[in-house]
């Protein structure tokens, strides 16, 4: 399909459009290009777009992608893109000055399979215009930069490479770029600090998301990222393609067998500091799951000393979001699974990202498939003192895993909660594999089973344990044993019941807890007169779901302690929580990005006190 002076304005490609090949020429300085807005383009083969000659900089000769457009190119693509000119396509960054965005680039230099700042990276500041940024130092690049700098100081956007990194696998420590024209092969991650000052005219009215543009050659085809060489090593690696990821696709490609579980950093981006020791953030779990659909436990924020070195837990924690297509410029962690499980090899070494891994799923769309049809499982929060921090556990059901590890169904845990952590525990499984800790873990259900349930503490402490989601479970109740004392404290009651039931409680001293407690499960409810019945204070509040205001108001008139808030939808599904929240006469909780529909939130106070309340959310 030759597209040789094909418009002199608008090209406009619909959700069907299809070509074997694709050529973009300009004639001179005349202009030549494709603009496609909200829909899919698909070429079969290859791409080539190429200015005329004494064509300026920001000539218009290419394609540019807009309002969220895509492109994917097939799987049995013969021939290279190629040509001077270049695709464009916006992604915005969600973060200021001060929070690092994980990114991958979907276009590489021409002429080479690499990528640099310098020459693929612009600001956005109009539909087709856009300006080159300047890569000016304002800091220090070990990470202690002067507190309050910012990216952008003026209308035109400056990027300081004092936090521009990469990462190398084979050593296991950040790589700091520096030069904004270094290069970066294609499919390797970097990040990168955003800015605090708006540029690009309508395109960026928000100083914590900016828009950029990406602008060069179209990757497409296979691209390689070597993993680390030992077990649970990381790789900073990013969606390669101006299109969306299919995560499960690319995890479950038999030449991928090295991956052991996709990693998202998060952090808290209401801190406003370039220091380490103010920072707080994680990583969060990703895997395909037993069913396919994907399965996500949120980080729990840590802080860090000087070095970057995590040390405590904040109490703070990541968001809890469909994670399992990658955006356009998505960049995130793989960790590196060493033996494969079921012959006992060892797997390859590098993931290979390919357009058959490729599909147009816009952002926004991902919540569809959180359905809760075809998926199992129990969501535990492990809370630890007073509330200071909690581990993010996934427990799910499906006939076709094993007790021992499945790749795939059951996730790496991260284990970096500093001085108390808890977690799964595979032992060993048939194949000899040695010790796995895990934050996900898929097991066939049977009422009888007991699931080892691990807690690391370096100094004595309270923990607390407790079901905070369930989604369509086989038993009536779930239960902590202690092996000890042969004690069995319910975690929630009947399954049927949204956010009810019973949190059990520990105290223990500073050790490694591995054989001890077990997750049991009960096929009917029991009277358990070990534990004290809950006392009713829901005539001492009061709710209020302002939908003006987009909020929840709780008044809280005689100041009891509350522990935590849950808001659950009607399926089950926990979507929001709060925990140690204190004494006080009022509370507000947002409920800005709410879909319209009926919640149920569950109170709970110090006294085991649960008052629960039906709220109608509507934001429209």
């Amino acid at each position: 399909m030759d597209m040789t002076k094909f418009l002199s304005l608008l090209g406009l490609f619909t959700a069907t459009s299809v070509c074997a090949q694709l050529t973009v020429k300009q004639d001179g300085t005349s202009e030549a290009y494709i603009y496609v807005t909200d829909q899919v383009l698909y070429v079969a083969d290859d791409i080539s777009v190429t200015k005329g000659a004494g064509s300026t900089a920001d000539a218009k000769a290419g394609i540019y992608l807009r309002e969220d457009a895509q492109l994917i190119q097939g799987a049995t693509q013969s021939t290279a893109n190629d040509g001077t000119g270049f695709i464009s396509v916006y992604q915005d960054s969600n973060s200021d000055s001060f929070d690092y965005n994980y990114w991958g680039s979907p276009v590489s230099n021409a002429g080479t399979n690499a990528f640099t700042l310098a020459e693929g990276l612009y600001d956005a500041t109009d539909t087709l215009a856009a300006r080159t940024i300047v890569f000016q130092n304002v800091g220090f690049h070990n990470g202690q930069g002067r507190s309050g700098l910012d990216y952008s100081v003026d209308t035109q956007l400056k990027i300081s490479p004092t936090w521009l990194y990469s990462f190398n696998a084979a050593t296991q420590n950040w790589q700091y770029i520096g030069a904004s024209s270094q290069s970066l092969p294609s499919g390797k991650g970097f990040i990168m600090k955003g800015t605090n000052v708006t540029t690009g005219g309508s395109y960026n009215m928000d100083t914590n998301n900016q828009y950029y543009e990406f602008r060069g050659r179209a990757n497409s085809g296979d691209i390689q990222v070597n993993l680390g060489t030992t077990e649970n090593s990381m790789a900073l690696a990013g969606n390669p393609y101006p299109s969306a990821l299919d995560l499960s696709a690319f995890f479950n490609d038999p030449d991928n067998n090295g991956v052991a579980a996709i990693m998202y950093w998060d952090e808290d981006r209401t801190v406003n500091s370039h220091y380490y020791v103010d920072n707080k953030g994680g990583y969060g779990t990703w895997i395909p799951g037993a069913s396919g659909l994907g399965e996500y436990v949120v980080p729990t924020f840590m802080n860090y000393e000087n070095g970057g070195v995590a040390t405590t837990s904040t109490g703070t924690y990541g968001e809890d979001i469909v994670r399992r297509y990658a955006p356009i410029g998505q960049g995130f962690m793989l960790k590196r699974l060493l033996v494969d499980p079921n012959t006992g090899s060892t797997t390859n070494d590098v993931a290979t990202f390919k357009n058959e891994h490729r599909t147009f799923v816009q952002e926004g769309e991902e919540s569809i498939f959180r359905n809760p049809e075809g998926r199992s499982h129990t969501r535990f929060h492990i809370i630890f003192d007073n509330y200071s921090h909690y581990r993010d556990l996934l427990l799910t059901y499906h006939e076709r895993s094993t007790l021992g590890f499945d790749r795939g169904a059951d996730a790496p845990h991260p284990m970096d909660a500093g001085q108390k952590e808890a977690y799964f525990n595979i032992q060993n499984d048939s194949n000899g594999m040695e010790q796995k800790n895990l934050a996900i873990q898929s097991v066939p259900f049977s009422m009888n089973m007991s699931i080892p349930i691990a807690f690391k503490m370096q100094q004595q402490g309270r923990v607390r344990i407790k079901a905070a989601e369930e989604l369509n479970v086989p038993y009536h109740r779930v239960l902590l044993l202690d092996t000890q004392d042969n004690m069995r404290y319910p975690i929630m009651g009947e399954s049927s019941s949204i956010g009810g039931g019973l949190t059990a409680q520990l105290t223990l001293p500073a050790g490694t807890y591995e054989n001890r407690f077990f997750i049991v499960f009960e096929d009917a409810p029991e009277e358990d007169p070990g534990h004290p019945d809950t006392r009713t204070v829901a005539d001492d509040f009061d709710f209020v779901q302002d939908n003006r205001a987009k909020k929840l108001e709780v008044s809280n008139p005689e100041m009891y302690k509350v522990d935590e808030v849950n808001i659950y939808d009607m399926s089950g599904k926990l979507v929001y929580y709060a925990y140690g929240l204190g004494s006080a006469s009022r509370y507000s909780f947002p409920t800005y990005n709410f879909a319209d529909g009926v919640y149920m939130v569950r109170l709970v106070t110090e006294n085991d006190g649960v008052v629960s309340y039906k709220m109608s959310v509507m934001n429209r």
